[in-house]
Parts: C-alpha cells; structure tokens; sequence
C-alpha cells in the first residue's frame, strides 16, 4: 500500500466508500463524520448527518454495554492501535438491532501516530438472523445433511440420538448411505431410486417416513427434506430437518384398531338386536295364536257342557212329566217346572257365552294396543 500513488489510494478509498457503510471516530470515541450508506444502515436520513457529528460511539450500543469494562477495553485496543474485526450487534436509531460485520482501522498519520478510528462495515443482520434461526432448530429439532447422491455429510447430535446413536457416534454415519435408514426391501426398489433422483432435481420433500434406527426398529419422522442450491442455481446437498413421532403414530394405530373393533361390536350387537326383536315377535304371535286357540277350545268346552245340562235337565223334567201322566199325578206342576228350568238354563248359559266372547274381543283390543 505503501508504494501505491495518492490517486491510486483515493480511488480505492472512494470505491470501499461506495459499497460501504463507514463512519470515523476520534481517539475518545466522538464521531468526527460518516458516508450515506452508513447513515442509511443505521435508520438516519442523509440530511442528518450533522446530528451525529460529535456524539459518542456508545449511541449505538445498549446502555449496560456501553458502562461495561468489556466495552472500555474496546476503545483501549483501538486506542493502543490494534485492528479489530468481527460481528457486532448495534441499535439503530429507533432502538431496533442490527448486526454489523464491521473492522475498526486505526489510521496514522505521517509521523506513525493515531488520529483516529474508521470503521467499515456490512449489513449482515438477514443473515445472522438466519443463522440464529438454523442454530435454534439446530438445538431443538434432528438435522442430518446429504450429498446429492445421498452420502452423508453431517448430523447433529438429536438426529444421531433419534436413530440410536450416541452423540459422539458421528464418524459412524458420516459417509455412509441414507439407505442404511430404510429398510432393504425399500432401498432397492425404483420408488427408492426416484426419491433421490427427483431430490437432485431440487425437488422439496415433506411428509411422515418409516425408517430404521441402528438397531433395526421402526421409527416414524415428520420430516422434510430440503435440496440446498448454491449462487447457480445447481443443488450441491440435501438437508433433512426431521421430528420422532412414533408414539404418535403407536397412539393413532390404537386408537384406529379399538374404533375398528368397537364398531364391530356395534354391528354385532345390531345383528343380536335385530335377532331378538325377530325372536320377540315370533313368540308374541304365537302366544296371540294359542291365547285366540286357548279361547276358543274354552268357549266351545263351556257351550258344550250347556247344551249337555239343558238336554239332561230337558230328558230327566220329560220322564218325571211322562211317569206323573202314567201314574195319575198332577202334571201342570210338572209341567210348569220343567218349562221354569228349561228358561232359566237357557238363559244363563246364552248369557255365560255372551260373557266370554266379550272377553275375547276385548282381549283381541288390548293386544292390538300394546302391539
């Protein structure tokens, strides 16, 4: 740099001003000046230049930060003219962060002494936030990175705890196939070989997979499997970001087979229903049919054994009116008598047959309205 003519170092100068956020403090930390894109980075107007111009540094740390000893130590490095490079979190006007990868450069002047601080840098909080969100489902969630044939390159230590690995059983994977996951049957069959072909492709994969653990179980994820591109567009690896959820799948299976089950039970205890009320009415009809039966046997058994007293009573009232006429009696009593217990029995058994069929027919009504 030393060798290069003060246009030259104009020229690069103007060119990092360009493309750079950049702003000079004074050995205290005072701004002395900044660029537009600086202004523009850290949520200032162009015209607002002039309000920073001899404020502090500490503006654009948090207060507890800027009373640290570690923030003290900062401006000592700088001070002592040590280059300082690195990210930086810092709050923008409104007090929202953003991440800086910035280098603080002391500058000399001619005689080797430091007049003040430039420091160049880059928004890069997109990035870092980014990042912060990769690490966080990094911490949480079972990752495990592939080549684009399928060869592992890394997994963290929840994926390797997942399959059955110890955290520290990484060189076990690493290289081998994803197909040690699946099982044999699968991993040679052409829906195998399509998966990783349409992968290469920059196919995105997202569902529930059944794959085995190191010692042969079944494991289900809920996974996804994400192909990774670089600044071309050409997929150079295959990340999965996967969740066990086996005992899910285990619950749901019970939960399936038992409403499987209980509607079985159900259409049996339909079917048994069914039978009974078939059996339930079969035997109502049939009582009907030996109650109607019963009744009918009861009234001709009684009608019967009317028709029996009343021709007794006719035959045996005859010969005692018959013997009376032979031997000289009086027969008008006879007579009369016998006319006075043919009445009355004829009476009474009409009178006894109305009754039962009256029972009958309001039998017949009663089982109508329970039926």
């Amino acid at each position: 740099m030393k060798n290069l003519s003060k246009e030259e170092l104009l020229s690069r100068l103007e060119a990092i001003n360009r493309s750079n956020a950049i702003i000079y403090f004074d050995l205290k930390g005072n701004i002395l000046g900044m660029n537009a894109i600086f202004l523009k980075s850290m949520g200032y107007g162009e015209e607002e230049h002039q309000e920073l111009i001899g404020k502090h540094h500490s503006i654009f740390v948090c207060e507890d930060y800027s009373k640290s000893l570690e923030y003290e130590k900062f401006w000592d490095i700088l001070r002592s003219g040590k280059f300082y490079q690195g990210e930086f979190e810092r709050r923008k006007k409104d007090g929202s962060l953003i991440n800086l990868q910035a280098t603080y450069n002391p500058i000399y002047d001619e005689s080797g002494t430091i007049t003040k601080i430039m420091k160049v840098a880059t928004d890069i909080s997109e990035i870092s936030n980014k990042r912060k969100q990769l690490e966080a489902i990094n911490r949480s969630t079972a990752i495990i990175s592939f080549s684009i044939h399928g060869f592992i390159l890394d997994a963290n230590p929840i994926f390797l705890e997942t399959m059955g690995y110890k955290q520290n059983e990484k060189n076990q994977v690493i290289g081998k196939h994803h197909s040690i996951f699946v099982s044999y049957e699968y991993s040679k069959s052409d829906e195998y070989t399509k998966f990783w072909e349409s992968l290469r492709k920059g196919n995105f994969f997202e569902g529930v997979f059944e794959r085995r653990k190191v010692d042969g179980q079944v494991i289900h994820l809920q996974a996804s499997y994400n192909p990774v591109n670089d600044s071309k567009g050409n997929v150079i690896e295959i990340i999965k970001i996967a969740t066990d959820i086996t005992d899910s799948i285990k619950n749901k299976n019970k939960i399936d087979a038992l409403s499987k089950d209980l509607q079985l039970e159900l259409d049996k205890s339909q079917q048994l229903k069914n039978a009974i009320e078939i059996e339930k009415n079969a035997a109502v009809n049939d009582l009907d049919i030996l109650m109607k039966k019963s009744q009918s046997e009861l009234i001709k058994t009684i009608v019967m054994v009317a028709l029996i007293v009343i021709v007794g009573v006719g035959v045996i009232t005859t010969v005692l009116y018959w013997m009376a006429m032979v031997t000289g009696k009086d027969t008008q009593i006879i007579g009369s008598t016998w006319s006075n217990m043919f009445s009355v029995l004829l009476t009474n058994a009409f009178s006894i047959v109305g009754t039962i069929m009256g029972i009958k027919y309001a039998t017949q009504d009663n089982g109508k309205e329970k039926k």
